[in-house]
C-alpha cells in the first residue's frame, strides 16, 4: 500500500464524524475529495441541534 495521509474529522465531544485516506490518487483529484468533504461537514452541522 502506499503511503498516505488520514483525514479524521472529530465533533465537539470527540467522536469520530468522518475518516478519509489522503493517497496520491486522492489529491490528484482534489475536486472529488473536496466535494466528499463538504457533504462531511454539512452531514455534521445537519445533526447539530
Amino acid at each position: 500500500m502506499k503511503q498516505g495521509y488520514r483525514l479524521v474529522i472529530v465533533d465537539k465531544a470527540g467522536a469520530l464524524v468522518s475518516e478519509f485516506q489522503l493517497t496520491e490518487n486522492a489529491l490528484s483529484q482534489p475536486e472529488t475529495f473536496v466535494a466528499a468533504l463538504k457533504q462531511s461537514i454539512e452531514d455534521v452541522e445537519d445533526e447539530e441541534p
